[in-house]
C-alpha cells in the first residue's frame, strides 16, 4: 500500500488517502481463501472442497475483498500514518476514522484515515475561576425514608398458623405436569416465592392462596400464548404443590435495639443523626463535583477557538452509545424514556451534542494547559504506569504496550492533571 495525499480539510482535521493496487488486492484476497476455504459449504461440494472460483462464483466476486482489505490497512496503514503525522507536524487528539472510498478488482481500493488534530485555543484564562458549592438541607422526610428502608431490610420472616393471602411469603416443592407427565423445567424444591408478585404465570400464585403451611394440592393452570417456551405457550399444565410453610415479614420496632443492630449506636436519636450525617456527605460530595464541573465550564468558556466537528462528532456518538447502554440495562427503550421526560427526539439529540461540544471544548483546553503546564506524563512515567497495568495482569510489558494505545492514555491522563490543576487553582466557595 502507499500513502496518496495528505489534506487538511478544515481547521484542525486531517484527511490522508490510501490506495491499494490489484495485485495486492489479489494476493490478500488469495490469502484469505487460504485462510477461510475450509469453513466454506457450497452447494455440490463437502465442506471446504470448493476451491476459491467456486465459492465466488457461488457468493460473487467479493468474498474475499473485505477481509483482504482489514489484512492490508492492518499491516501497512499505521507506520504510513505515523510516518505521515510526523512528516507534517501534526498532533492527534482522537483516534483516526476509516473509510472504504473504493473497490475494484482490476483496480484495487482506496481508503481514507481523517483524524482530529490539537486545536491552538486562545486562552483567557487557566485559574482563579469562582464558584459556590451549595449543599442542600437534609429534611426529616429523607432521614424517615432511608430509616424505613433499612427497617424493610432488617423485617424476619415469621411462620404463619393462617391461610396464606397476597404479600405472605410461602416456601414451597412443586412439580408441573403435562397429560400426567412432568415437563422439562418445571420442577423445584424449597422455593421462596412471594404471593402477589406475579413472578409465576398467571393462577400460580392465586392457587396457593387459601391454603395453609403442610397442606398438599394441584394447581390447574394454562400457559399463556406467548409463553418464552414455545412447547408450553397456551397448553394446560397442573402443579402438584406441596406448602412447606406460610410467613410474614415481621418488621422490627424503631427502638433503640434497632439502632444498636442496624447502627451500632445506642440510641434512635443517634441513628437518625449517623442518617443525617450520611445523606449530608452525599449531598456535599455531588454539589462538591457540580462546582468543579462548573469551574472547567467557565473554562471551556474562556478557551476562544475551532473545535474539529469530527471530535465533536465521535463524542456526540459515543455519549448516544453510553445513553442507549444505560437505557437497556433497564429495559427502557430511548422512546419511553424520552416521554416519560416529556422531550422530543430532536430536543434531546440537540441537548446531547450540545454538552459534547462543551466536553469537547474542556477537554482540549485541558489539553492545553497540561502542555503549557508541564503535566504531560513524561515516557518514563507512561512506561511505569503500563508496567503496573502489566503487573497487574501478570503479562510481559511488551505486550500490554503493543495492545495498548499509549498516546491515548498519555493524553488522557494530562488531561485529568490537568483538570486537578486548574480546580486547585480556583475558588469553591463553600455555602
Amino acid at each position: 500500500m502507499k500513502l496518496v495525499s495528505v489534506e487538511t480539510p478544515e481547521k484542525s482535521v486531517c484527511k490522508m488517502t490510501f490506495s491499494a493496487s490489484a495485485e495486492e488486492l489479489e494476493a490478500a484476497s488469495n490469502a484469505v481463501y487460504e485462510r477461510t476455504r475450509a469453513s466454506y459449504t457450497i452447494k455440490g461440494f463437502a465442506k471446504g472442497e470448493a476451491d476459491r472460483a467456486q465459492i465466488e462464483a457461488d457468493r460473487g466476486e467479493h468474498t474475499f475483498w473485505y477481509d483482504a482489505i482489514n489484512d492490508l490497512m492492518d499491516k501497512d496503514v499505521p507506520a504510513l500514518y505515523d510516518a505521515a503525522m510526523k512528516e507534517h507536524g501534526f498532533r492527534a487528539v482522537d483516534e483516526p476514522t476509516y473509510d472504504l472510498v473504493s473497490v475494484k478488482k482490476d483496480e484495487g481500493f482506496v481508503a481514507t484515515a481523517t483524524t482530529a488534530l490539537q486545536p491552538e485555543l486562545k486562552l483567557a484564562q487557566t485559574s482563579g475561576f469562582k464558584v459556590e458549592c451549595v449543599t442542600p438541607a437534609v429534611t426529616d422526610k429523607e432521614i424517615d425514608n432511608v430509616l424505613e428502608h433499612r427497617r424493610q431490610a432488617s423485617a424476619e420472616l415469621v411462620p404463619h398458623k393462617g391461610p396464606a393471602v397476597k404479600g405472605n411469603i410461602v416456601h414451597i416443592d412443586y412439580e408441573g405436569q403435562m397429560d400426567g407427565q412432568p415437563f422439562k423445567g418445571g420442577s423445584a424444591k424449597n422455593q421462596t416465592l412471594q404471593l402477589g408478585s406475579s413472578r409465576m404465570i398467571p393462577g400460580f400464585e392465586e392457587g396457593i392462596l387459601g391454603h395453609k403451611g403442610g397442606e398438599e394440592f394441584d394447581i390447574f393452570v394454562t400457559f399463556p400464548t406467548r409463553y418464552h417456551v414455545k412447547d408450553l405457550a397456551g397448553k394446560p399444565a397442573v402443579f402438584k404443590i406441596k406448602l412447606i410453610d406460610v410467613c410474614v415479614r415481621q418488621l422490627p420496632a424503631l427502638n433503640s435495639d434497632f439502632a444498636k443492630k442496624a447502627g451500632k449506636v445506642d440510641t434512635m436519636e443517634e441513628f437518625r443523626e449517623q442518617i443525617r450525617q450520611q445523606i449530608h456527605d452525599g449531598k456535599h460530595a455531588s454539589a462538591l463535583n457540580r462546582a468543579k464541573d462548573q469551574v472547567l465550564t467557565q473554562l471551556a468558556n474562556a478557551a476562544e477557538g475551532e473545535i474539529p466537528s469530527v471530535l465533536v462528532e465521535s463524542t456526540y456518538q459515543r455519549e448516544m452509545e453510553n445513553i442507549q447502554q444505560q437505557l437497556q440495562m433497564q429495559r427502557v427503550s430511548l422512546d419511553h424514556y424520552l416521554s416519560q421526560v416529556h422531550q422530543t427526539r430532536e430536543t434531546f439529540t440537540a441537548n446531547v451534542h450540545k454538552a459534547a461540544e462543551n466536553n469537547t471544548r474542556a477537554r482540549m483546553a485541558l489539553l492545553q494547559v497540561a502542555q503549557q503546564e508541564n503535566l504531560v506524563p513524561t515516557d518514563e512515567e507512561m512506561t511505569a504506569k503500563m508496567q503496573e497495568r502489566a503487573d497487574k495482569l501478570k503479562k510481559p510489558l511488551e505486550e500490554i504496550m503493543a495492545k495498548s494505545n499509549v498516546e491515548s492514555i498519555r493524553r488522557n491522563e494530562a488531561i485529568r492533571r490537568a483538570a486537578d490543576w486548574v480546580i486547585e487553582h480556583s475558588t469553591i466557595e463553600e455555602k
